[in-house]
């Protein structure tokens, strides 16, 4: 007992640690954005906002979860039958609210937790999906970030983390791989390695590794993947038009080589840890990138705001909705499976098809 409250001690530190390392990179990072920029010339660049294409923008925010449903229901086949998209949706919408606003990746253990609670998914399943899709997102970024230098002349602070970034996703793919081709003599090393156990917690084990597994086996698909690739291509290009557009309603003369940019810039950014919110990190590394094509500091802090009201609002309060209906209207309760066969008897829920 004393050295489990222990650990639990441990445990608290550490993520207070990384929730002060967050607050003060993002204040110092909140200063450094807001430095020797008159709020009257942020106020000045929001006065000459188109909002119609602000509406714009915020419709394709909107538009984004249901593409990125229909690519993670792609990523459970050949067992995608009976998912819908709009429950995909909503659960990525609370998935993407709390990885906003709480200093954790908290999103990615909603997914599982409601995809095996009411969608009858098996948990270990779903956590090989989460898997194979940032394996897909890292791969379009390094995509993006080879583009990037044909219409833009890279600054010095930005072509490091191309490197990092090109072993990391070669990396990344590479151990996928292995572990899609190598499953048969993976699953024969755990069942080795996991024979002192009970045989009850043995043969969990060896069906849950079979599953998480066997969710990399659409890696091994050329038209499962080839539309994967065409989904994620939609996704990223979503981004970058919302980046163009807001552009476009602030009257920058900015094209969308611009965009493109940010998004990359943006996207690599957010490894670094913050506040919740993302406040601080966010605004900065909007005007470190838009500074590369002589945007003046001051207009391009009034577009970090603008951009970040676009991106992160809407889904916070949608998700928080459903978050909450969620809570209100759960259906009932269905044994935990992270391993076990996925039944499709559990009663529908809201948003279902």
């Amino acid at each position: 007992m004393r050295e489990r409250a222990n650990g639990l001690w441990q445990q608290t530190n550490i993520r207070g640690l990384q929730v002060a390392l967050g607050t003060g990179l993002s204040l110092v990072f909140l200063w450094l954005a807001f430095r020797n920029v008159p709020f009257s010339q942020v106020v000045a660049t929001f006065s000459q906002a188109d909002y119609r294409l602000v509406a714009l923008a915020l419709a394709l925010v909107l538009v984004s979860p249901l593409v990125r449903a229909a690519r993670w229901r792609l990523l459970y086949h050949p067992n995608q039958k009976g998912l819908s998209y709009l429950r995909l949706a909503e659960v990525l919408l609370i998935s993407q609210m709390l990885n906003i606003v709480v200093p954790a990746r908290l999103g990615e253990v909603a997914r599982i937790y409601f995809m095996g609670q009411t969608e009858s998914q098996s948990r270990a399943c779903t956590l090989g999906t989460i898997a194979v899709e940032k394996w897909l997102d890292i791969l379009m970024l390094l995509l993006l970030v080879l583009l990037v230098p044909v219409f833009v002349s890279l600054p010095p602070w930005f072509r490091d983390s191309r490197v990092t970034l090109a072993v990391f996703a070669t990396a990344f793919l590479g151990v996928a791989l292995t572990l899609s081709y190598g499953k048969d003599r993976l699953l024969t090393l755990v069942e080795s390695v996991s024979r002192f156990l009970p045989e009850g917690w043995r043969a969990r084990i060896h069906r849950a590794t079979g599953l998480a597994l066997g969710s990399l086996d659409v890696l091994r698909s050329p038209w499962v993947g080839l539309k994967l690739q065409a989904w994620s291509l939609i996704i990223w290009t979503l981004s970058i038009l919302v980046n163009y557009i807001v552009f476009l309603a602030l009257g920058l003369p900015l094209s969308l080589a611009a965009a493109l940019f940010l998004v990359v810039v943006l996207q690599v950014g957010v490894a670094v840890p913050s506040i919740p919110g993302r406040l601080g990190i966010f605004h900065y590394l909007c005007t470190l990138a838009l500074g590369v094509f002589g945007l003046e500091k001051g207009a391009a802090l009034g577009y970090a705001v603008l951009l970040y009201f676009v991106v992160f609002v809407p889904p916070s309060l949608l998700g928080a909705l459903f978050l909450w209906w969620e809570s209100v209207h759960r259906p009932p309760s269905i044994p935990p499976n992270f391993g076990g066969e996925a039944s499709r008897s559990a009663p529908p829920s809201w948003g279902g098809a």
